[in-house]
């Protein structure tokens, strides 16, 4: 199975847990919208949700905007209905497929993402991209997460997304997009155990490249790496995220 028809399949099967597992991504999603209020105005024309996934980003955003036209996207066709249960009476528009490479009518004032940056396999180019579908002083909102993201499954597993830094943002944006903020930061999530985190990142998709099956003998290997390496004082295990948040607005 291809990559991308992987991470559909993984992210289809974690619709139903997501919300309930997805610690990071909430705290994620609530920054993100403290930052837009910070940097902009909160009325939009149109705008343009990339990645959606259950809608966790998409109620904040509409809970603080005014937003006149909605467009969102996601790889998962099983998004769309979550997504209506947010708009009842209404009928934004649902686009899914490959943000890379689906077309979109018109340009837009927002285009905002909440932790699917990462799965863009070739984001400088996109970043072009996304600068030809705003309207000139158009805002661009999104997080992807810097490449020591997951540090404690990386160093187990060996596994992890080719992440980029807070440079190579940066410099891909700097043509097309006055930056107003670029900022790291780190979420540490606590857990039990290590099959707590296991469950965490199959719950979140997170581990949707990841095509390695996990047999017994590999499960108890990794859980007792993880215990050694990444206890702390609490008797618990810890797994960090580090987002990294990005404000623009096109030139």
């Amino acid at each position: 199975m291809e990559t991308m028809e992987r991470i559909i399949t993984r992210f289809t099967r974690a619709l139903d847990s997501y919300d309930r597992y997805a610690d990071a991504q909430h705290q994620i999603s609530r920054r993100l919208v403290g930052l837009l209020a910070r940097h902009t105005g909160m009325h939009f024309r149109r705008a343009l949700e990339i990645g959606c996934g259950t809608g966790g980003f998409t109620r904040l955003l509409k809970e603080s905007c005014v937003i006149d036209e909605w467009y969102l996207n996601d790889l998962c066709e099983g998004c769309r209905d979550k997504i209506a249960q947010l708009f009842p009476g209404q009928t934004p528009l649902f686009i899914a497929g490959d943000v890379e490479t689906t077309a979109f009518s018109g340009r837009f004032d927002l285009i905002a993402s909440a932790s699917a940056f990462q799965w863009i396999r070739e984001p400088a180019a996109f970043l072009y991209r996304l600068s030809g579908m705003l309207v000139p002083d158009g805002m661009l909102l999104f997080n992807t997460f810097a490449p020591d993201n997951l540090a404690e499954v990386r160093q187990l597993t060996g596994k992890g997304l080719p992440y980029p830094t807070a440079g190579q943002l940066t410099e891909w944006l700097s043509e097309d997009f006055h930056l107003l903020y670029i900022h790291e930061e780190e979420i540490m999530l606590t857990f039990d155990t290590p099959l707590e985190v296991l469950r965490h990142l199959k719950n979140t998709g997170v581990t949707a490249t990841n095509s390695e099956a996990w047999t017994r003998g590999r499960q108890e290997a990794f859980c007792r790496d993880y215990i050694r390496l990444f206890s702390i004082d609490t008797d618990k295990v810890k797994l960090t995220y580090r987002p990294l948040y990005v404000v623009a607005v096109k030139k």
